[in-house]
């Protein structure tokens, strides 16, 4: 059987490369906007202990008390589809997604692309989407749990996506969104799968940093701080302290993010 291929920069149907006027820019933004607006779940506010204590990695310290206001996070990775939709309609990359990769999450993606992502899903929506701060992100990853991973201390290959094939992880890549058990905030790929962005600037420890749940700020240029792991990492990467940083412009392949709202 010939494998069929669309080459052109648009969204894929899930039901084959046909591009017509149902498959215009405005169609697909407007499901990207459906979707996204399904999907965010209401957080919470609360306090927790963010960070590691003696013994962590350095810039998991100093372990502190934080609070953080109720927010709304994405329950699942913002995915190839979507952000395909986003570079068709602005023309800041060719994409071309073809069905069998539609529900992955969006990888190849710079700290700058999520924000241009962003702002275009905010000019279209009429709403305000922005990046979790990293304070949020570690919260909503925990879910109440003060153990290395959300369901406790002993990694588990049958909840997250990493390195390697072992239990429900199948996958030697990025997964399909959604293939492993929520956390009890009901989110999806918290740990492995693409790291995500945050608001953060990268700083080498926590000293100084901000107790309320908000971003920590820096140089314009500074770098910016992933979160959570990924299909390429090893147990002591996919912890929920574990902390990356990339400058805002770099792209890789195991690198994508979430959506946020207040």
């Amino acid at each position: 059987m010939q494998m069929r291929i669309c080459l052109f920069p648009l969204v894929i149907p899930l039901s084959g490369c046909a591009a017509g006027p149902a498959a215009t820019a405005a169609d697909a933004a407007g499901t990207v906007i459906a979707e996204i607006r399904s999907q965010m779940i209401e957080i919470p506010s609360g306090h927790f202990r963010m960070g590691s204590e003696a013994g962590a990695a350095e810039d998991e310290m100093p372990a502190r008390d934080v609070s953080v206001r109720a927010f709304r996070l994405s329950r699942f990775e913002v995915t190839a589809a979507q952000y395909a939709a986003f570079a068709a309609a602005t023309g800041r990359m060719q994409a071309v997604v073809l069905p069998e990769a539609a529900s992955l999450p969006a990888v190849n993606v710079s700290w700058d692309d999520a924000q241009a992502f962003i702002a275009w899903l905010n000019a279209l929506s009429g709403e305000s989407f922005r990046l979790p701060t990293e304070a949020e992100w570690e919260y909503a990853a925990r879910a109440g749990s003060p153990a290395a991973y959300w369901w406790g201390d002993a990694f588990a290959a049958d909840r997250v996506n990493g390195t390697g094939i072992h239990g429900r992880d199948r996958w030697l890549e990025a997964a399909p969104v959604g293939q492993f058990a929520a956390n009890p905030f009901e989110l999806h790929d918290m740990l492995g799968n693409a790291w995500e962005w945050t608001a953060d600037c990268y700083f080498p420890d926590y000293a100084g940093a901000p107790s309320d749940g908000t971003a920590r700020a820096g140089e314009p240029a500074c770098g910016r701080v992933l979160r959570g792991g990924s299909w390429s990492d090893t147990a002591a990467w996919l912890r929920t302290a574990t902390r990356n940083w990339f400058e805002s412009g770099e792209r890789f392949d195991y690198i994508g993010f979430r959506l946020a709202q207040d």
